[in-house]
């Protein structure tokens, strides 16, 4: 039997029930999915646009108002089209790191429009509180005079849409975008909100950007304008390593107390001498080998009457060696008397038998 004390009186309407979480948002975007345990849950939930940025791909449009030359007006991705645009976000209006990023910003702005790109800043705040901090002096918190616009994304719509907001702070991240004269995103940055970003940084990329899309060529760790760059194949790659040795930084040494031999008339000479000697095969990106080196220079010490040399296998006058003597893993100790192989040959990380072996050789 149905209790008919709970059902409403005729004369008043049942309650709706709530409508099933719509896959879209009004106007028909994309919405990023939630799990709801119940109606409520449901009914506290914001919906913001699922992120769109990617390298690569056109930026995503936007239009907005901003606050610009002391005066609100609307400002639009499209009206930049033929420039590079940096494009940075940042959590709040009269907060401590922020206006430090944006002065720096403004106050350089020129230095981007000499390389035909337009700065543009934005947050969530509305365009009248942007309005409000930039006629807020400096020495007494505020930006002063700002050179490039400040968005007002108070939808959120926008910084959702870049991947840059904190939903749970309603704020956005410290998210910087650099957009190509076509639209296309060519570098994503975001850091946290307590970490302010470095704009000759920015700078520096912008102009790899630009390099990169005048000269088709790539560039390499810590380039600069002037920098070296390379073209982006095996051998352009090889003409630029091939000057590592001037301007690159080197790996660290090791085991520099063991001499290195230059080539096959070295190593026979070596081998061929009055002392037994043992050499060591080595290459500078082995671990074991790095690990391994304090330990030969200890047994150089204590074996005087034992040549100690090595040879680097990456070296072009030794790679030859290495099928010839069946050098297959590194390290590897050979040793040698009179010009002849004598003993078994050590490899790896292996203490014990190499000194053992040494021992032998000393005899």
């Amino acid at each position: 039997m149905c209790d008919v004390s709970k059902a409403p009186p005729k004369h008043q309407a049942a309650p709706a029930s709530k409508p099933a979480i719509p896959p879209t948002s009004p106007n028909g975007q994309d919405m990023k999915k939630r799990a709801y345990t119940s109606v409520d849950d449901y009914d506290s939930e914001i919906y913001y646009p699922s992120p769109q940025a990617k390298i690569g791909h056109p930026a995503p449009e936007f239009t907005a108002e901003a606050a610009l030359d002391g005066d609100i007006t609307t400002v639009s991705l499209e009206d930049y089209k033929g420039k590079y645009v940096v494009l940075f976000f940042y959590p709040k209006d009269f907060t401590f790191v922020c206006p430090t990023e944006i002065i720096a910003f403004s106050d350089r702005s020129d230095e981007f429009n000499d390389l035909n790109c337009q700065v543009i800043g934005a947050s969530t705040d509305t365009p009248e509180v942007h309005l409000a901090w930039i006629k807020t002096p400096r020495n007494k918190g505020g930006l002063g005079h700002i050179k490039i616009p400040i968005l007002a994304d108070v939808k959120k719509d926008i910084s959702a849409k870049y991947g840059a907001l904190s939903e749970e702070d309603g704020v956005a991240f410290r998210a910087t975008y650099i957009i190509n004269p076509e639209g296309v995103l060519e570098h994503i940055s975001i850091n946290n909100m307590g970490i302010g970003r470095n704009i000759d940084e920015t700078k520096r990329v912008l102009q790899a950007v630009q390099f990169v899309a005048e000269h088709g060529e790539v560039c390499p760790a810590g380039w600069n304008p002037g920098s070296k760059s390379m073209k982006g194949d095996h051998v352009g790659a090889q003409e630029y390593f091939s000057t590592i040795d001037e301007e690159q930084p080197q790996e660290e040494a090791f085991g520099s107390k063991i001499r290195s031999i230059k080539d096959k008339s070295d190593l026979e000479k070596t081998i061929s001498g009055s002392k037994p000697a043992m050499v060591e095969f080595y290459a500078p990106w082995c671990g074991k080998c790095r690990q391994i080196a304090p330990f030969v220079e200890e047994l150089q010490e204590k074996y005087p009457g034992v040549a100690f040399v090595k040879a680097d296998t990456t070296a072009d006058s030794i790679e030859p060696l290495i099928n010839e003597l069946g050098v297959k893993i590194l390290p590897t100790f050979k040793f040698y008397s009179n010009g002849k192989e004598v003993a078994q040959p050590v490899s790896g990380y292996k203490k014990g038998p190499l000194e053992d072996a040494i021992k032998q050789l000393a005899k």
